[in-house]
């Protein structure tokens, strides 16, 4: 289960300042830690870590871990931040706290080192879930990096103690990642469209039929915003109508977080209104008619 080892507070005297505490480390416990020795864990290395040929010695960033090789990373990474803990819990006196200390950054370095190791070795299954999640180039470099992130934090999270494999974890906490972030795309792509379209709406003057707004104008529309609206003008349409992925604001939240009157903002946004209208008239954009 998590534990994470802490130094036990200390009153500050006359001739020693008091001493902020050091960071926490964080680390799965096994039953065994405390009696455990680094050369006792290192006599259950497995003969091989990787899958096929690859050993730990070899170019391991695209191999795959053995499940032996697997349990032996997590559980090395596991007790060295164990024994970080314990040197920061030791660290008491102030003659011997700079070298615990360091030593302490030392195991976190090994530690990280071989969460390096289990970060690369399952690279490969975020690429392929990412994959799946996207359709275009863009999202999936997106994807696939933010992928990489909940790997890490699964990574530290992992008990390896229950005796499952790794990629069934990564895999549940990489998908729920990818369906929450499909959701909030799908919410902003709404917006847009919706705050588009009542742009549009606005500049154009109304017709006898509905018309129904083209996106692809309105995105060729809002790409030349610079070359007819000054900064101020921009911001209140893009705040107005939420056209950069946030939730359109009203005329008077708008006054209230600019230090405008409500009247005073209103009519700027009619001036980029006119503007923008000259602007479409210009790049003879006009609606479809349903």
């Amino acid at each position: 289960m998590p534990s994470t080892l802490l130094p036990s507070p200390r009153r500050a005297t006359r001739r020693h300042r008091p001493v902020n505490p050091p960071t926490p480390v964080f680390f799965i416990a096994a039953s065994d830690f405390e009696q455990l020795t680094r050369e006792q864990l290192e006599a259950e290395r497995p003969d091989q870590l990787y899958r096929g040929d690859e050993t730990s010695s070899g170019h391991a960033s695209q191999a795959l871990l053995t499940p032996l090789g697997e349990h032996f990373l997590f559980r090395k990474m596991n007790f060295l931040r164990a024994l970080a803990a314990r040197q920061f819990s030791l660290a008491m006196s102030p003659r011997t706290r700079a070298k615990q200390q360091a030593q302490s950054q030392a195991l976190i370095q090994e530690a990280n080192g071989i969460r390096q190791q289990i970060l690369q070795a399952n690279l490969r299954l975020v690429t392929a879930l990412a994959r799946k999640a996207t359709s275009n180039p863009h999202d999936f470099d997106d994807y696939a990096s933010e992928g990489a992130i909940i790997l890490l934090n699964a990574i530290d999270k992992f008990d390896f103690n229950r005796g499952f494999r790794f990629s069934t974890y990564a895999t549940h906490a990489v998908q729920r990642h990818f369906f929450r972030l499909m959701h909030r795309q799908q919410r902003r792509a709404q917006r847009e469209f919706a705050a588009e379209a009542e742009l549009l709406q606005q500049i154009h003057q109304p017709v006898e039929e509905q018309p129904q707004w083209n996106l692809q104008a309105a995105g060729e529309l809002i790409r030349q915003f610079d070359d007819c609206l000054n900064s101020r003008e921009r911001a209140i349409i893009e705040d107005r109508f939420g056209l950069t992925g946030a939730a359109a604001e009203t005329l008077k939240e708008i006054a209230e977080r600019v230090g405008l009157s409500k009247e005073r903002v209103r009519q700027l946004q009619m001036a980029a209104i006119l503007k923008l209208q000259q602007l479409a008239r210009q790049l003879n954009l006009q609606p479809e008619m349903g």
